[in-house]
């Protein structure tokens, strides 16, 4: 089974997921995908204590990054091929999906792209409050560019942090341009609330734990 939730940041980040249904019916061969806002690299966190937490967890983790990591800790850990792609190891059970990375899981392609801003961001904050590199970069457009078009501009599944500029308010740029290219199933992204956008075959998950199936 593959299934995806919303941000799962905080000390009882994992509580919600403990009581689901879903996750409680997976064992460790499913993949629970966290769509950004992982607690395992949030910024100061216990990290230790944090890889206890989530790899007590039924399943096994897959997720993306966003405008609360630690991309210092992130950095600390190199990058392996796996499934088509490049992940981060964190712990095991515990896997980053690296940005324009696709990915085939369970017979499914999927694009990881990750990364969010975060608004009102000043130098005070800088590598406390909020990293550069959690902004999507050039780079990381031209990589997803080179990896879809190595897979004929089709993935069933994009799974981002941040939404498309023309999606609602605020949004990426980046995003904007890959979604009027990318022939897509449907497009899961993290938000404040849950909610459907049936125009765009997208989703926007919150506390809600998706099986894909």
């Amino acid at each position: 089974m593959i299934a995806v939730t919303g941000s799962t940041v905080g000390k009882d980040g994992t509580a919600r997921l403990l009581k689901d249904d879903t996750v409680r019916s997976m064992s460790k061969s499913d993949f629970l995908i966290i769509l950004g806002g992982c607690g395992v690299t949030e910024a100061r966190a216990d990290f230790g204590a944090r890889v206890k937490e989530y790899r007590d967890l039924p399943c096994s983790i897959l997720f993306i990054d966003s405008s609360t990591d630690d991309y210092d800790l992130l950095a600390e850990h190199p990058f392996f091929p796996w499934n088509g792609g490049r992940t981060r190891n964190i712990s095991r059970g515990i896997t980053y999906l690296a940005r324009g990375q696709v990915f085939s899981i369970g017979g499914s392609s999927f694009l990881a792209m990750g990364g969010a801003p975060t608004p009102g961001r000043d130098d005070m904050g800088k590598y406390y409050t909020w990293w550069p590199e959690q902004d999507i970069s050039p780079e990381d457009e031209k990589e997803a560019e080179l990896n879809l078009l190595d897979n004929g501009w089709r993935a069933d599944y994009v799974l981002t942090s941040d939404r498309p500029r023309g999606w609602g308010p605020g949004g990426s740029e980046v995003l904007e341009r890959l979604a009027f290219q990318i022939d897509y199933g449907t497009w899961y992204f993290a938000g404040p609330e849950d909610r459907e956008l049936p125009g765009y075959r997208a989703v926007q998950v919150c506390d809600r734990v998706i099986s894909l199936g």
